[in-house]
């Protein structure tokens, strides 16, 4: 994929130091912090509504199928997800699909063609295993990412999570360039 063909929905925050390559599509409202790399390398990646992507994340997509990432998703500080986990010394996210409100930690991976479901947390420098498939409410922690299951979402979850945004909406501009995108 040689063209970037990037489309962005209204109400997202992309710090100029955001680095876009290939076929992205940014949902309304999502956070992109500077210094994070969103790379369509073969396939396309479409982001949804209301995430946040902070420094050092880097997402990759060497597929020819589609990397999809749902709604109102953390990627921490260094996270990745990447389809070369060699490009990334920080947080790696690879896999297919990334489902809904799900917290990736400082320094998480996810490796592989891994599919997460919604509500899951990555503890910081926890990793998935290549082409896993992670349930609803799965818990990744401890250095040898071991895996529990949560009873039901945490109950403040999603106003932390609102909060967050609006607090980021406030304060990157104020001190970070934006690119000039326009929202579709």
């Amino acid at each position: 994929m040689s063209r970037n063909r990037i489309t962005v929905g209204p109400k997202s925050i992309i710090c100029q130091e955001t680095e876009l390559r290939g076929e992205i599509s940014i949902g309304s409202g999502t956070v992109l912090h500077p210094q994070c790399r969103i790379i369509a390398e073969n396939g396309p990646i479409y982001i949804g509504k209301n995430n946040i992507i902070e420094e050092n994340v880097i997402i990759f997509n060497k597929q020819s199928t589609p990397l999809v990432i749902g709604d109102e998703n953390e990627f921490e500080v260094g996270c990745c997800k990447v389809y070369i986990i060699e490009l990334c010394h920080f947080n790696y996210v690879e896999g297919t699909r990334i489902g809904n409100n799900n917290i990736m930690e400082a320094r998480s991976r996810i490796l592989g063609s891994t599919a997460i479901g919604n509500y899951c947390v990555f503890g910081a420098g926890c990793s998935t295993e290549n082409n896993e498939t992670i349930p609803d409410l799965t818990v990744l922690y401890g250095s040898a990412s071991k895996r529990r299951t949560q009873s039901q979402p945490l109950p403040t979850q999603e106003t932390l999570h609102a909060r967050h945004l609006d607090y980021l909406r406030e304060v990157l501009p104020k001190y970070n360039h934006l690119k000039k995108l326009e929202p579709n």
